[in-house]
């Protein structure tokens, strides 16, 4: 078990790491697995030391309909909202393919983030780049269309996963058409529409087989983005 790999406990001495990692546990969920649910009381946060997977961060409503609000990765934390203000869960954390967690219980991680003021700051810069990110989103949901929003989440996506083919830049997670609509709030049809177009204008590749999305036009998308292109 090592935390070292995490972002936000890189700037701790060995000595404080090894201290951390005698007071916490290591999970390995099963792809699917619930590790915490939308409104249960935050106990513990929780990192990512390995595996080829990632975490799901989202919501259900009362009639089913799914919002995935963030996609956490090996190195990174999640869950340390409640867990700082002592409230209970923001959205629900799921499991997808295979991964490998830390657990480390809220009292722990409290007494290490007021012993370590270097841990304090990592946490600063993850939050504000994640609150960062919801404006965005909100800001998009209330003023752009869905197309400019749905390439905005591609590009974000492509940025922390991406690697580069023949064909452009194929995002390295499997990403399924209502994992797609999940991102944005909307419906599958909507979002097989705007991939139809797109890879009509040769834009994105995208194989429905094995749920891979490659951007072949990052300029392109981009000017989606900016609101400067259109497809019709």
């Amino acid at each position: 078990m090592s935390l070292h790999s995490v972002a936000v406990f890189k700037g701790l001495s060995g000595e404080a790491l090894q201290h951390l990692e005698q007071r916490v546990t290591t999970l390995e969920p099963r792809s699917g697995d619930a590790i915490f649910s939308q409104g249960d009381p935050a106990d513990a946060v929780y990192a990512i030391i390995g595996g080829d997977g990632h975490v799901r961060i989202g919501a259900i409503d009362r009639h089913g309909k799914a919002l995935m609000v963030e996609v956490i990765r090996s190195g990174d934390i999640f869950g340390e909202i409640g867990v700082i203000d002592g409230g209970s869960r923001t959205a629900s954390a799921t499991a997808e393919g295979r991964v490998r967690l830390v657990k480390i219980p809220q009292s722990v991680f409290l007494a290490a983030l007021a012993n370590y003021p270097a841990l304090g700051e990592a946490l600063c810069r993850l939050i504000t780049r994640r609150q960062r990110r919801t404006y965005e989103l909100f800001q998009d949901a209330t003023f752009e269309t869905l197309e400019a929003r749905l390439a905005r989440q591609v590009l974000y996506l492509a940025a922390g996963e991406a690697r580069p083919t023949e064909q452009g830049l194929r995002l390295t997670h499997r990403l399924r058409q209502p994992d797609l609509a999940d991102l944005l709030g909307a419906t599958t049809r909507s979002i097989i529409t705007i991939l139809n177009a797109w890879r009509n204008a040769d834009l994105v590749a995208y194989d429905t087989d094995r749920a891979l999305l490659t951007v072949k036009n990052v300029a392109a998308m981009r000017a989606i983005v900016d609101g400067n292109h259109s497809n019709h």
